[in-house]
Order: structure tokens, then sequence, then C-alpha cells
């Protein structure tokens, strides 16, 4: 803070501003520390989950700092409501949730939902409003392992419809914003699902549909697996990446909602000059 500023401030203020700084460099430094300690001993992981690849494919700074060399992160509601809203589904798909009403909601705490009233309600309610809140999945929370390279991927699909021998609509629920059509990354979960489908349990792509079910714009998009070897290049090359240790920072409109702009000069600048 500017002299000048300092100045202005009563005793009692000023006491308080001067603890707060201190209790923030304080943390910088531990950052830092920690930083550079990691930097000494981490590595690239050899397995890595779905959500993960998706990170480095669009910030390769944010999945150092997710998964290699994690800071510091907020999980808000998004993320909690999000989890909760996935579980309703997986008990009612199973048949569990026929002991709920479905007017009562979850069992969430009062600061799970701080800032999001209702919210939890709008998404049961746009699922039961779907063509799929009546269909039983063939698999729910399907777990996988896919081999790469030298590396592994690991997820676990939402729902796959269908039948054993049969045809396969895989999908994935989205609580969060549904993202523009001409996002590069739109539909790469839905790739990697589509690989593991094809590699792993041996299905045909011409046998599979991918669906993601926006539930708070109540939309689908649906998409064919049109060409498996690309896909399969584009996640080897994002691996690569990953066991090179390349993790520079691609600044972009990810950046407005990151957990980790304020470490990141790229992230912030690229903000600020918008």
């Amino acid at each position: 803070m500017p002299e000048e500023l300092r100045s202005r401030l009563r005793p009692e203020e000023r006491g308080a501003f001067e603890a707060a700084a201190l209790e923030l460099r304080t943390l910088a430094a531990h950052l830092r520390e920690r930083e550079e300690e990691m930097e000494r001993t981490s590595g690239p992981p050899a397995t890595v989950t779905v959500s993960a690849v998706i990170d480095y494919a669009r910030c390769p700074q944010r999945f150092c700092w997710t998964v290699v060399r994690p800071l510091p992160r907020f999980s808000g509601p998004a993320a909690r409501i999000g989890t909760e809203v996935h579980a309703w589904i997986e008990r009612r798909s199973s048949g569990q949730a026929s002991l709920l009403e479905l007017e009562e909601a979850p069992d969430l705490l009062a600061e799970e939902l701080a800032g999001e009233p209702g919210k939890v309600e709008r998404l049961r309610r746009a699922f039961l409003e779907s063509r799929f809140a009546e269909l039983v999945p063939l698999h729910a929370e399907r777990p996988f392992l896919l081999p790469v390279g030298d590396r592994y991927v690991g997820g676990r699909i939402d729902a796959i419809y269908g039948t054993p021998d049969g045809p396969w609509e895989v999908v994935d629920y989205k609580t969060g914003r549904m993202p523009a059509e001409d996002d590069p990354l739109a539909r790469a979960q839905l790739d990697l699902y589509a690989l593991a489908c094809i590699d792993v349990w041996g299905k045909r792509p011409e046998d599979l549909t991918l669906t993601y079910l926006y539930l708070a714009a109540r939309q689908e998009r649906s998409y064919r697996v049109d060409d498996v070897r690309a896909v399969r290049e584009r996640v080897a090359a994002w691996l690569e990446g990953i066991g090179a240790e390349a993790y520079d920072p691609t600044p972009g409109e990810h950046c407005r909602w990151c957990d980790f702009r304020s470490f990141c000069p790229a992230g912030t600048t690229w903000v600020a000059e918008r």
C-alpha cells in the first residue's frame, strides 16, 4: 500500500492491515518454497484422470498446479453440487431413489448450498424431465483404465445405455455451464470415453453415440465417433507433453474462472487486457 494511503489509516486499521499483509507474505513465501521443493522431487504421473488430461490440453500450467505440484485451490459450491447431483442420478437409476420424495432435497449442509439457492432442485428436475429419467442404464459410473503409449488414462463414465452386444449411448451429465460450440475441447471428454469403449470393451466406433446432457441448460449435444485414429493421436500427444514435463501456460477464456489465476502472471495479464 502506498505510504500516503497508509498514513490515513487509524492505528487499529493500520495494525490489522500490517497483520494481513504479513500473513499474505508468509503464505507467498511458503508457496514459493513448496513449489521449489516439488520441482526437485516431482515427476509426471504414469496414470492420469480424464479431467486431468483435458486440463493439460487446455492449459499445461493448470495441469501442473493441479496434479504434479498441487497448489491450494478453492472448491466451491459448484463442485459439491455437481458431486451430489451425480450421486442422486446414480441412486435413482439403480432404483434406490424410489425411497425418496421427488421434492425432497438431498442431504446437503447449508453452507454447501450457499450462493446457489434452489440449484440442486433445478438440476434434479431437469434430469427428471429428460428422456433418460425412465431409462435404466446398462452401466452406471463404469470405471476404466485406458492404456495410451506408456501411460494410462483412468476415468468413470456416468452412464451407458443400450444392450451388451448392441449399440451404446455413452452419456455424461453436466451440472455446470454449457461450452461454446466452437470450443475445440468441447467433446474431448466424450472422445476419451469412446476410446475406452473401443480399446477396453471392444465396441465398434459405429455402435457408439456420445451425449452430453447439460442439466442447467436443459439441452443435449450428441456426437458420433468421427476419426478414432485422430483422437488417439491427439490424446497421445497430450500424454507425451505430460511425459516431457512441458507445462507452459496457454492463456485464454478459461483464465477467467481458473483457481490459480492469482499465481499465474500469464493468466492475470490475459484477463487484465480484456
